[in-house]
């Protein structure tokens, strides 16, 4: 369509009557609606520009966020984090009596502890590329599954090889869901407050590990106590499952995936129901652009990531997070138990103690992450 179709709308009707063309004419009728598409579409495409235009300085409206469905989203998905929290927990209280029935060495023990913890590493490659491609729910729910049936299978190992390889292949579970946990919260929380969000990660870790020493103090004593403590690790995976069924997809994923209407549906969401519905309309937009923006920028590589200016920052934070590992916390907590009754103190003050640890340790866990967000 060019200006011809313009002059044609406009001219008299003798001077169509002169050019062989009346309104009934269906040549007349096509030259009108190619130029009633292309106004459409330069509309269309002027919208879009707008939209861009309006929203490209990236300042995010104040709003009020509803906070029912932002941390029953977030909370669901830290279960994920508690699956590790809780068999830290439970091995520490189980490691003793599987000690004495399958007759181990210390360095059978040493096996024992650290299995899961191996497979959690190659879980957590494999999450990444399962949360990308099927979803961060998707991801989660296998999680769930993973440790369910691990839980089941560790619990009715006949023999020391049974065990471990039952140990491992929870941990692949393990590691999947302390990588997509903490993905699914910083993709769903506004940034504000994604640190805080984002801690729920190490906060549900150490929410794990009081319920589990928890768990083992009910259960010590009891015939096969070791098989009840393991299989008792169903149950958080199972809630996992439950909850996540029920669980929004992220927002994040889904714009990716080409789903616009659904992820700015769940945006949506996140805004207080008194917010009026322009100020709604304004958050979603701006949260759409941001995000097609934080894409653009996500193309770079191992180089980028190891040399660019802020490398810093980023090796300050990797430093943090290996001096954490190792240090040994994880192993004190695996060896708690054994390490007390090594000292003579009896298993059931030995399990209160490693209980009471556990509790400090998720206190100070709370703290931080009502904290980090402060300026």
């Amino acid at each position: 369509p060019g200006p011809d179709n313009y002059n044609r709308m406009e001219a008299p009707a003798q001077n169509q009557a002169a050019n062989g063309h009346s309104h009934d004419d269906p040549g007349h009728l096509t030259d009108v609606n190619i130029h009633s598409q292309a106004e459409a579409q330069v509309g269309h495409n002027s919208k879009e520009n707008a939209f861009e235009d309006e929203f490209e300085d990236g300042k995010m409206p104040k709003f009020k966020i509803s906070y029912p469905f932002l941390l029953g989203c977030c909370l669901t998905a830290a279960l994920g984090s508690l699956l590790l929290g809780y068999d830290l927990g439970i091995i520490s209280g189980a490691i003793v009596p599987i000690k004495e029935e399958f007759d181990l060495s210390g360095g059978e023990v040493e096996i024992l502890t650290s299995s899961i913890t191996l497979a959690s590493i190659l879980g957590s490659f494999v999450a990444g590329t399962v949360a990308d491609k099927f979803g961060r729910k998707k991801g989660l729910l296998s999680a769930a599954v993973i440790f369910l049936i691990g839980s089941i299978g560790m619990a009715s190992s006949p023999n020391f090889e049974a065990l471990i390889s039952w140990r491992f292949f929870t941990g692949i579970g393990v590691g999947m869901g302390l990588v997509i946990c903490p993905m699914y919260c910083a993709e769903l929380a506004p940034r504000h407050i994604r640190g805080s969000m984002t801690s729920f990660n190490e906060m549900f870790i150490n929410v794990g590990i009081p319920l589990a020493f928890l768990v083992n103090l009910l259960l010590a004593g009891l015939p096969n106590d070791w098989r009840w403590m393991l299989l008792s690790g169903a149950l958080p995976a199972l809630g996992l499952f439950v909850t996540t069924i029920f669980l929004p997809e992220s927002p994040r994923w889904l714009l990716r995936s080409g789903d616009r209407e659904k992820a700015a549906a769940i945006v949506e969401n996140l805004v207080h129901k008194d917010e009026p519905a322009d100020l709604k309309t304004k958050v979603v937009k701006q949260t759409i652009v941001d995000m097609n923006h934080d894409f653009e920028g996500e193309k770079i590589t191992w180089g980028d990531l190891l040399f660019r200016s802020d490398r810093r920052t980023l090796l300050i934070g990797m430093t943090f997070a290996f001096i954490q590992q190792v240090i040994g916390t994880d192993a004190i907590l695996f060896y708690s138990v054994y390490t007390y009754e090594q000292y003579g103190i009896t298993e059931n003050t030995a399990l209160l103690l490693t209980l009471v640890m556990g509790l400090i340790k998720l206190f100070t866990t709370i703290l931080t992450s009502v904290i980090v967000d402060f300026p």
